[in-house]
């Protein structure tokens, strides 16, 4: 008899790792573009308005890949749940 209780309470577990795992990407990525950035700004350089729409796009691109990524973990790790040994 399988423990439903167990198993949902270790793919919560997992799926707050998931998580954990994405934003520390995202907080990551922001602080990197943030830095080089204001590295730029301070310097007196302008940068114009389509390179910054472009570095914010690369940004977002950036943001839904690894989400995207994270998902498909959580995906296979739900699938796969009562097949992995940790789970018992």
């Amino acid at each position: 008899m399988v423990n439903e209780q167990k198993y949902k309470k270790w793919l919560m577990l997992d799926s707050a790792v998931i998580v954990i795992m994405w934003l520390a990407l995202v907080i990551s990525e922001t602080y990197v573009a943030y830095f080089i950035l204001h590295s730029v700004s301070v310097q007196g350089l302008e940068l114009p308005m389509f390179l910054i729409g472009i570095y914010v796009l690369f940004l977002i691109l950036m943001f839904t890949i690894n989400g995207l990524g994270c998902y498909n973990v959580w995906v296979s790790i739900k699938k796969h749940m009562y097949e992995l040994e940790y789970y018992e």
